[in-house]
């Protein structure tokens, strides 16, 4: 079993021997893990041949795959760890590696990406020199700072110029009122410094007359220099741009790139990230890996409702319900996706349906009345470590609003706690229908993020 705890200094020369990928994203580098391990709750657990990084976030824990040589045994154990928490196995920072190692072992993987958290990618010789049109802001900003200030120094700090380093960030935290999330950045930093013998930190910072008034923090990652660290005081014009330039220049020589991280969903951040050209906002990718599971979904009936496998000859009527961008926009899967080459027509809905099913990674019954009109899907899918499943509903425009989902989602939930040791649900918070109809199915809800609500259903 791993035993998990809070990542610490001592653990940074232990780690550093597994983080060996070709991976470019900020989170791989072993300053960035360190530097927002409070924020994150990140946690370190080792086993024989391996380790294990975890973190905790919106009530889950998420994984970095297993580090090491024996990584298939890694996700066995984290396999056994979650087993008994019933939440869902995801894990972060996901590279084509990462993603190559999980398909080989989860028959269903859902993707998710988010803009916010995506990093910004640079090449070095753009960010050192400012060469063309789409630069000549920068420059000249740059510029400006080197006439107004000719006698700057840009040099390296070492561990005996930290007071005088967090004096300046202090007196830049200071500078205007601070929002939570801005603070914790502060904290980072300082958590970050504090390990400056353990960590393998690049830095910089300019002073004026002797007074430090930008400073800069990076490491390098295979062939990118990522930015960890980047402030300056705003009253000295262009010293942003010309901190950018000197740091990518001194310590880029024989690299290829610039991670200068994500912007965590701040405008003003995205806004000047954005003005400094990046070739590529590198996804930092989560896998909600899923298991597969066995079940005999047998005919229900309700008062008014049938709830059936469906056939060949329903896949018209599902293609259109799949296909319908309106009634489908809380659906929280976009067919497209997994489209490929394919036409969104009855064959290839066919196919999806009865390869899904074949897989045992999903089930799809078909609703309709007794008199035969097709009304909607019910579907059972996203089997997690505990044996449990997520259960989903959506219903044809001209059947909404007659209480179908609600009759076909209760019977269903009903006949699945049966034979599965809980059920999950969740919806759109705007989506206030189909909250009650989860709620009116025996659910509780148990969470919620920012866009969503979740549910458990015990038995």
């Amino acid at each position: 079993m791993l035993d998990f705890r809070k990542i610490d200094k001592k653990d940074i020369s232990a780690i550093r021997p597994y983080f060996t990928s070709s991976s470019r994203f900020c989170t791989k580098a072993i300053g960035v893990m360190y530097m927002w391990s409070d924020y994150f709750g990140t946690e370190v657990a080792y086993y024989d041949g391996g380790v294990v990084i975890k973190d905790h976030l919106f009530g889950e824990d998420i994984f970095m795959t297993p580090r090491g040589d024996r990584s298939r045994e890694g996700l066995t154990l984290i396999e056994e760890y979650e087993r008994g928490r019933g939440g869902e196995l995801i894990f972060n920072s996901v590279d084509e590696d990462d993603l190559a190692l999980l398909a080989s072992r989860y028959p269903a993987i859902e993707i998710k990406s988010y803009r916010d958290y995506s990093d910004y990618l640079y090449l070095v010789t753009d960010l050192a020199e400012y060469k063309g049109k789409k630069y000549h802001g920068q420059k000249n900003h740059r510029n400006h700072f080197f006439k107004e200030y000719p006698n700057y120094e840009f040099l390296p700090f070492g561990k005996e110029d930290l007071p005088a380093v967090y004096d300046f960030l202090e007196e830049h935290k200071a500078l205007s009122p601070r929002s939570e999330e801005e603070l914790i950045e502060y904290d980072s930093c300082y958590r970050l410094l504090g390990a400056m013998d353990q960590l393998d930190l690049l830095t910089a910072m300019i002073r004026v007359e002797g007074k430090i008034v930008a400073v800069s923090v990076g490491e390098v990652l295979n062939d990118t220099l990522i930015i960890h660290i980047e402030k300056a005081l705003p009253a000295y014009s262009g010293v942003y741009p010309t901190m950018c330039s000197l740091f990518a220049a001194h310590y880029g020589k024989g690299l290829t790139y610039v991670n200068r991280e994500d912007d965590a969903g701040d405008m003003g951040l995205r806004t000047s990230k954005t003005q400094y050209h990046p070739i590529a906002l590198v996804e930092k990718r989560w896998a909600v890996c899923h298991l597969s599971r066995k079940i005999e979904l047998p005919v229900l009936f309700t008062d008014r409702l049938v709830i059936d496998a469906f056939s060949a000859a329903d896949m018209e009527e599902y293609a259109a319900l799949a296909t319908d961008e309106t009634r489908n926009r809380y659906w929280g899967y976009d067919y497209k996706t997994d489209l490929g080459e394919d036409e969104p027509n009855a064959a290839h809905f066919d196919r999806v349906l009865t390869e899904d099913e074949a897989r045992g990674v999903c089930y799809s019954r078909k609703i309709s009345d007794k008199e035969g009109r097709f009304i909607g899907e019910a579907v059972l899918y996203n089997f997690r470590l505990d044996g449990s499943g997520e259960l989903g509903l959506r219903v044809v425009s001209a059947m909404a609003g007659k209480g179908y989902g609600r009759e076909a989602y209760k019977a269903v939930a009903d006949e699945m706690i049966k034979v599965l040791p809980r059920l999950h649900a969740r919806c759109y918070k705007e989506n206030e229908k189909s909250r009650k109809m989860i709620l009116a199915a025996g659910f509780k809800q148990v969470g919620e993020s920012d866009e969503m609500y979740f549910f458990t259903r015990e038995k």
